[in-house]
């Protein structure tokens, strides 16, 4: 019996222990009484509208010496969806010789060919059936000396390159890793024209041959129907095949990466409504896209300040997030078709050009990564808290100042791996989002503080 009492007061010290200690509070105001009234910091929140429009990205930067990739993407090709209509690719690029060496006099060309090798990344098809459908190449002759100037995706005029394809008729591409179109053997005959000056300096050779316009016909058929191939500007060479004196002979030019090549992408949009309030519409390239207008929505928020008798030089933002909803009930393989990241871009100017810059400060970070698309809450989310402060610390926004939602991805650019944010220029994301006069409409969800 002792024993059995001994052991039950041993087993019942530590839970009463533990029962004592949980009734230990902590005095969370411990210390309250030295950080003076006005400086306590009180978080609320609020949420505004959010003004957001349709527009269109008006001249995009395509061009090898703009966009930030290792190797330019060439696109060529087209297709049409239901509701942004017929989407068109092509691309320019310029080539210069492999060698300089004479080929004597009167040679005559037996075959001329151009190759290409697609991308590492799938060609661009809005219904799989399309992977592997024939589509007839064209290649032109540019006519236009290329500048700088030549860098958007809406550079390329119908004057600039000869109407007459040289390629010849009837080259089919079916989606293959591998692009062969056979050139005539008129082009072929005027490459062996090239002076030896010509031929020993790209820039003079350049000025004569000035470059290739590649694209496909138009797709045949209904919605969904073509593709968009991509293909490395890095892969693109020539293979001239001649006689000379009865003995065959070989040249080879390649594509200048040093040089103006572009990508020139015109888009229909037939159907859509810029001003809808039903639907925002997001496309990919040069396409029509969110468009937030914030000179009113910071006009908003000054306007709610002042009736809430708030300081706007005392409002500090602990979070602004951007909510944007799309229809949970949107087939899965639309979704897919969905850019995993949206990020805001502002339209930025130089003396000779004009681009599109990311917002400063953007927040990526885990539990975030590279996406902000939430599939499970069926909308997508942007911190822009930095960028939202910096404006309402100006004495006037403008138009310069509202943004475009653009597809976003990074590049590293040293060995320390640091990651430059640019929009995507090879991808075609298409996406339908909730409007402003929808029972989800986008939202400013404003997380504050107000400074005494």
């Amino acid at each position: 019996m002792t024993i059995r009492g001994s052991f039950l007061r041993c087993a019942l010290l530590p839970f009463l222990t533990l029962f004592l200690c949980s009734c230990i509070t902590t005095d969370k105001k411990l210390g309250d009484y030295l950080v003076p009234s006005d400086q306590h910091l009180i978080l609320n929140t609020t949420t505004f509208d959010l003004p957001i429009y349709s527009r269109p990205t008006d001249s995009l930067q395509t061009s090898n010496l703009f966009v930030y990739e290792s190797n330019l993407t060439l696109l060529f090709g087209a297709c049409q969806d239901p509701i942004f209509g017929l989407t068109k690719a092509g691309s320019v690029f310029q080539f210069i010789p492999w060698s300089s060496f004479s080929y004597g006099d009167f040679p005559e060309p037996v075959s001329l060919t151009l190759t290409l090798i697609r991308s590492t990344r799938d060609n661009i098809v809005l219904d799989m059936n399309q992977t592997t459908a024939p589509q007839t190449i064209f290649v032109h002759e540019v006519l236009t000396d290329l500048s700088y100037k030549y860098g958007y995706n809406n550079s390329l005029l119908t004057q600039d390159w000869e109407q007459v394809p040289i390629s010849k008729p009837g080259q089919l591409y079916f989606g293959t890793d591998t692009i062969k179109v056979s050139l005539s053997l008129d082009f072929a005959r005027k490459l062996l024209t090239a002076t030896q000056e010509e031929r020993d300096t790209a820039s003079l050779f350049k000025k004569r041959f000035k470059g290739l316009y590649i694209q496909t016909e138009s797709p045949v058929g209904g919605n969904n129907a073509g593709r968009i191939n991509r293909a490395l500007l890095s892969s693109a060479e020539m293979v001239l095949k001649y006689t000379l004196d009865g003995a065959d002979s070989t040249l080879y030019y390649s594509s200048d990466y040093y040089g103006h090549a572009f990508n020139s992408i015109t888009h229909s949009n037939a159907e859509i409504d810029p001003n809808s309030s039903k639907n925002i519409y997001y496309q990919g390239f040069a396409g029509i896209k969110p468009y937030i207008d914030f000179v009113s929505l910071t006009h908003s928020i000054r306007t709610w300040a002042e009736q809430s008798q708030i300081d706007v030089k005392n409002l500090l933002i602990s979070r602004a997030e951007v909510l944007i909803a799309y229809d949970p009930a949107i087939d899965y393989t639309k979704i897919n078709q969905y850019p995993p990241l949206l990020y805001p871009f502002t339209r930025a100017y130089t003396d000779s050009t004009a681009y599109y810059r990311i917002i400063d400060n953007i927040y990526l970070s885990p539990p975030e990564g590279n996406v902000n698309i939430n599939r499970s809450k069926y909308h997508y989310s942007l911190n822009i808290t930095s960028y939202l402060q910096s404006l309402l610390k100006k004495e006037e926004v403008t138009e310069r100042d509202n943004t475009w939602l653009m597809e976003t991805t990074s590049t590293i650019i040293d060995d320390y791996g640091t990651s430059m944010f640019h929009h995507s220029s090879s991808s075609y994301p298409l996406a339908l989002l909730e409007g402003t006069s929808s029972d989800a409409k986008p939202i400013l969800k404003l997380t504050y503080t107000v400074l005494k």
